[in-house]
């Protein structure tokens, strides 16, 4: 009884921002981007004060009557006003108050309207809004759940890389040791994902326990290493990184656009992990 207890109580009372299903709603941005990617539908954002008492007359205009039939068409998400990063959110669509409604289209242009509305307002809103719509002040200080898009191949990295005109980000580590689960709560790090983000992302596993070394295109790598490689051949290297504040300088240092035809190489200080944060 005690163990089906500890399944069923971490299940039962875990949140979830994620709420899948033609229906369902989304609780937060990430989530709900995620779904508009895998999809291609667009974004339909309501926006109100969720506490309690707090008006919510614009969530039962969209889900009700003519609003609900054309909001099924979207990704849908109810965003609050009580949370900071909801705020930051919004405000790139220029919204300032609650409630608002917002309709982000595939190409990035949007329609927003702040009031309350009934849900016959909603409908024309959702009808009228067609694209090209106005362009978002994008915030890059938008907290971000971080989400690498991680290849395993490093050729297949570096030709995407190539297509897009972006540089690749290759992480290098050792299999069957804790080098991955230290690199991944660096660049777990909101200050590191920040920077990294729009990057393309390869991690590739070595089966290389005993060895400190591996030979690369790259050159020879003290494993654990971090690679940003630049469609122009130039690459920069962080060998066995310390610290989320190494990564930071590095990739500052290896994004600046100063590369040199010759790689550059930063080699952390000191050869052992530290706890994000110091």
């Amino acid at each position: 009884m005690l163990a089906l207890m500890g399944i069923l109580i971490p299940t039962c009372c875990a949140p979830s921002a994620r709420y899948w299903g033609p229906k369902d709603w989304f609780a937060d941005y990430d989530a709900a981007e995620a779904r508009v990617r895998e999809s291609g539908r667009e974004l339909l954002i309501i926006y109100q004060d969720n506490r309690p008492g707090g008006d919510r007359g614009l969530e039962h205009a969209v889900k009700s009557g003519a609003g609900v039939k054309l909001s099924g068409r979207h990704v849908r998400c109810i965003l609050s006003k009580a949370y900071e990063p909801d705020r930051r959110y919004v405000a790139q669509y220029g919204i300032e108050r609650a409630p608002a409604l917002i309709l982000i289209h595939r190409d990035g242009t949007y329609h927003a309207r702040s009031g309350g509305m009934s849900s016959a307002d909603v409908a024309r809103f959702i009808a009228n809004a067609t694209q090209p719509g106005q362009v978002p002040v994008i915030n890059p200080y938008v907290p971000r759940a971080p989400v690498y898009g991680w290849r395993e191949n490093v050729d297949a990295a570096l030709a995407a890389a190539k297509r897009s005109g972006k540089p690749a980000l290759i992480v290098f580590h050792r299999s069957l040791t804790g080098d991955w689960a230290r690199l991944e709560a660096l660049l777990s790090r909101r200050e590191v994902y920040r920077r990294l983000a729009h990057l393309v992302h390869a991690r590739v596993s070595l089966n290389a326990f005993f060895k400190d070394v591996y030979i690369s295109r790259f050159g020879a790598l003290k494993l654990p290493a971090i690679v940003i490689a630049h469609d122009d051949s130039t690459h920069s290297v962080l060998e066995m990184p310390t610290s989320y504040d190494a990564v930071v300088r590095f990739a500052d240092s290896a994004l600046s656009g100063v590369a040199t035809p010759a790689s550059r190489t930063a080699r952390a200080p000191v050869p052992r992990f530290a706890s994000p944060g110091h």
